[in-house]
Order: C-alpha cells, then structure tokens, then sequence
C-alpha cells in the first residue's frame, strides 16, 4: 500500500485530484453556456481539470509504489535542498516582482530564470544561461506575439 514516509505525496496526489475534479465540474457548468462544444468559457478548465486528475492520479500512482532501485539511486545522499538555498530562491522571486517594473519583463524573466536554473537545478553556467534564453524567447512569443499581452519595457528603456 501508501510506503512509511510517503504520505505528503499520497495526500498531495488527493488533494489535486479532488481539486482536477472540482475543476471539472465547473467546466461542466460553464459548457451549458457555450455555443459549441470545442470552444467557450469552459475549455480551459476542463483542460486544467483534466490536467490536475491525469497527474495526481499518476502521483497517487506512484506513491503507492515500492521503491525501486532506480528511485534509491536517483537521489545521492545529502542532496535534499538546504532552507538557505529555499530562503535564496523565495529571495529571487520577491526580486524578480520588483525587477520587472525597473528592468522589464524579458530582461527580468532571463535573469531571474538564470538564478533558479542555478538555485534550484544545480545547473553549470553555460546550461543555466541557454535553458534560461530558450525559457525567456518561448514566455515571449507566447505573452507578446500570440496572446498579445502588454508587458512591462521597464523604466530603464
């Protein structure tokens, strides 16, 4: 069954399930409204709902597993974040709110993604900044050309 120690990722797993479910329900709701079955109010939640209960139901899945070799082996010892580096990365976020009014929104977004590539993945340099630029080029194709979103240029320029 649920193995000793597990059991935040087995209570995680319920709580987004339930959470994709209720979601769901919504969607269902709103659909009532649309003129199309494809297309309305209601796509994008059922979309995240479905979301939320194909991942937690996988969480759930594999919280109930044993553990395997491949699990033991994944993890080196010692190698559970330390609060300093949770504290840093809370740091940056709270950072990054006050950068992007100064320094916008795609100068903004790439250094602090450089900084949690670093913080949170343990990445070398060269990746931290590559993953960083294709993560700031995808976010400003996405928001900027496609959605057309507004973002802030920055005081600075």
């Amino acid at each position: 069954m649920i193995r000793p120690g597990n059991v935040p990722d087995s209570f995680g797993a319920l709580v987004f399930v339930g959470l994709g479910f209720l979601v769901l329900r919504e969607a269902h709701r709103l659909q009532a409204y649309a003129s199309s079955v494809y297309v309305g109010d209601h796509t994008f939640p059922g979309i995240v709902g479905m979301v939320l209960v194909v991942l937690g139901a996988l969480l759930l899945l594999q919280s109930w597993r044993g553990k395997g070799r491949a699990e033991a082996a994944a993890r080196p010892a010692g190698a559970a974040p330390s609060r300093m580096r949770l504290f840093l990365c809370l740091a940056v976020l709270f950072l990054y709110a006050a950068l992007i009014a100064l320094a916008g929104y795609v100068l903004a977004t790439f250094a602090t993604s450089v900084a949690l590539f670093r913080l949170i993945g343990g990445y070398r340099w060269p990746v931290s900044l590559l993953y960083a630029a294709v993560l700031t080029a995808c976010q400003y194709i996405l928001f900027i050309y496609w959605l057309q979103i507004p973002l802030s240029n920055g005081s600075l320029f």
